[in-house]
């Protein structure tokens, strides 16, 4: 890619304290129409880091996009410092059919990175965004949401870096400026698990440029409010905005996330709760069959706390999934149900 100026390549003006709106064409459709992601451009009246925020990598997960939306409504660009650029809809043809892939090529958009220019559709479209970003980026936050509907997470943030003066000297800050109090680590090797490494976050890494995925939720009203707090805390630690930046008075860290998939379906009932701590082999919920009788129950692979729970009463087997478990330590088992 030229090293055009990023709003050249929008198509927006580049005029400094200004906010502009649009829609940047990624790929075609069979009927010759275009693919394409909107996107919200604040160039800062000075000069300053690049952040960039991005939603919706899975299509059902509107909170994601509803959080940066509304976080860019209220940003004034005349007192901004840098450029903040924001896509709050990455899996666009997922998303307008309210679906977690997309009809065309049933590809997960978080593991299409960094792309492939003659691959599927969501990897050409993660090529276009990935020469952008690795031009015009330095930091970037990719929101989620859980599995809306079915899957309910309690907020917190993941983290991946090589080594721990990494995170010292350059995650540390980023990541806990998003206050969210539970930050899952993702360390080195523990990215080649669970094809980690065809993240955003892991591309970013081999680029040197920090990211971070937080977890919005897990309603509405509490996932929107912590996102436009947590965006606009990163901008004032990232000196992007006048302010002091806040801390938490507390962080907990997990090395790992393991979910939890049933084998059977059936009537769901759990038997914990959301953030509840569970200690290894411990019953987390039964599944019954339509007479009744318990054909499975669930255990905790690991000790840790339960940061996402299935909130439908039937589930099937496979289910994505049941339980997500923030582990206390390393989680070194075979385990097909790893992040």
């Amino acid at each position: 890619m030229s090293s055009r100026e990023l709003p050249s390549v929008l198509g927006v003006s580049g005029e400094r304290g200004t906010k502009s709106a649009g829609y940047l064409t990624v790929a075609d459709h069979p009927d010759g129409s275009p693919e394409k992601l909107p996107f919200v451009f604040v160039n800062g009246k000075e000069e300053g880091p690049r952040l960039w925020l991005t939603g919706c990598e899975h299509g059902d997960e509107v909170l994601a996009a509803a959080s940066v939306v509304e976080f860019m409504s209220t940003l004034d660009a005349r007192k901004v410092k840098g450029q903040v650029v924001a896509f709050p809809v990455l899996a666009s043809t997922a998303f307008n059919i309210k679906h977690r892939f997309s009809p065309i090529d049933s590809y997960d958009f978080s593991r299409a990175w960094p792309g492939f220019r003659n691959g599927w559709l969501s990897q050409q479209v993660a090529a276009q965004l990935f020469e952008l970003m690795v031009e015009h980026a330095d930091y970037v936050i990719n929101v989620h949401d859980g599995l809306p509907g079915r899957l309910m997470p309690t907020p917190y943030i993941i983290a991946t870096y090589n080594t721990a003066a990494e995170w010292e000297s350059t995650y540390k800050g980023l990541t806990e400026s998003l206050l969210l109090e539970k930050i899952v680590h993702w360390v080195g090797k523990s990215t080649e698990r669970g094809a980690r490494t065809s993240t955003m976050m892991a591309a970013l890494l081999k680029e040197g440029i920090p990211s971070v995925v937080p977890e919005v939720g897990p309603t509405t009203e509490v996932g929107i409010a912590a996102g436009i707090r947590g965006y606009t805390n990163a901008m004032k630690y990232l000196s992007m905005l006048s302010g002091k930046s806040e801390k938490l008075p507390k962080y907990r860290a997990f090395p790992d996330v393991v979910h939890v998939f049933p084998t059977r379906g059936g009537v769901f009932t759990s038997l914990v709760e959301l953030s509840e701590e569970v200690k290894e082999g411990q019953p987390l919920a039964t599944i019954r069959n339509f007479e009744g009788t318990v054909t499975e129950t669930l255990f905790a692979p690991a000790a840790g706390i339960i940061i996402a729970i299935w909130i439908l009463p039937m589930i099937g087997s496979g289910d994505f999934s049941a339980f997500e478990v923030a582990t206390f330590a390393e989680f070194k088992k075979p385990w097909p149900g790893e992040r």
